[in-house]
């Protein structure tokens, strides 16, 4: 399995860090499409500052690392929702089934923009007619734990982006694994996101928003009352410059988490906090909560995202 593994890791390496541009430093923003599939799915995941490729092991997994599927040991539903920027609303449902040789997940997510009036050269200051926009995805993951150690998942997804009259549509793909190295509770894991063709638009291309995820978590303190993990995440976009995620989580009892994350090298959104309650399995049922805040500086302000999630 490690030689398999060791594959995975080459080829995803190679195709994101052929993307460099070495020797310059700037930050290639606004050189993608699609830029709602960077928005952060799962409070319990934007609670620990994104820092998740190899500690999510739910059915968010497909949101961030879709080899975290191979670790869901129940059927389970999840939905999130926020008041995202600029009067928009972000929400997302997904499903998980574990089978005996792989997983399944079924997700889909939106972002509504409120309407807004048009502006033109002619009129920037607005001429009368409103334009609406949006976007959605939906995927489809399907994840394989080969051993008590090593699971690899992969997603294929349809995403729509939806302006006034304009309408975009795309297939791409993510991958993923995680691997557990067998010391202490340290895990390595990388992920590669939102592959897939270039969208074209008036004799003109624009780039799919490619990220590479390397991530390593440790249990720095676990016994039957008491857990602390912590958990790094390393990231290179392909429209933007690179940034590092570390994130931090006390769980006491299973019963209780507290949070906390932070992003550096980026412009907004650094500090997270969060808090997760979960309930004790119930006639077949285990509900979970979960609160995630971000701060996004004074212009935007905080986002608050919740996650209601039930084993079933």
């Amino acid at each position: 399995m490690k030689k398999y593994l060791i594959i995975l890791v080459l080829i995803a390496s190679q195709t994101a860090f052929a993307q460099f541009d070495y020797g310059f430093d700037f930050s290639k923003s606004g050189t993608a499409g699609y830029q709602f599939l960077k928005i952060g799915v799962g409070a319990e995941q934007i609670a620990l500052g994104d820092a998740v490729t190899a500690t999510v092991h739910d059915a968010a997994a497909v949101f961030w690392n879709p080899a975290g599927l191979g670790w869901l040991e129940n059927r389970q539903v999840i939905a999130h929702y926020s008041n995202w920027l600029v009067n928009s609303k972000h929400s997302a449902f997904v499903l998980a089934f574990p089978f005996k040789s792989l997983q399944l997940g079924f997700s889909v997510v939106s972002l509504n923009v409120e309407s807004f009036e048009e502006t033109t050269v002619d009129e920037p200051l607005g001429t009368g007619r409103m334009v609406d926009a949006g976007n959605v995805m939906a995927g489809f993951a399907v994840t394989r734990r080969f051993t008590d150690r090593l699971s690899i998942g992969g997603q294929v997804k349809f995403v729509q982006e939806k302006l006034d009259d304009l309408t975009f549509n795309n297939v791409l793909f993510d991958i993923g694994t995680i691997y557990f190295t067998g010391f202490r509770d340290l895990r390595l894991a990388f992920a590669f996101q939102h592959f897939g063709p270039d969208q074209t638009f008036r004799d003109q291309k624009f780039k799919m928003p490619l990220l590479f995820r390397v991530g390593a978590a440790d249990n720095l303190v676990k016994n039957e009352n008491f857990r602390v993990t912590a958990a790094v995440d390393l990231l290179h976009p392909t429209d933007n410059r690179e940034w590092v995620n570390w994130g931090l989580e006390l769980a006491f009892l299973d019963a209780l988490a507290l949070r906390g994350g932070y992003r550096m090298n980026i412009d907004e959104g650094n500090l997270t906090l969060g808090v997760g309650l979960m309930s004790p399995n119930v006639a077949g049922f285990q509900p979970k909560i979960d609160y995630a805040y971000s701060s996004f500086g004074d212009v935007f302000g905080a986002v608050h995202r919740f996650s209601v999630a039930l084993n079933f």
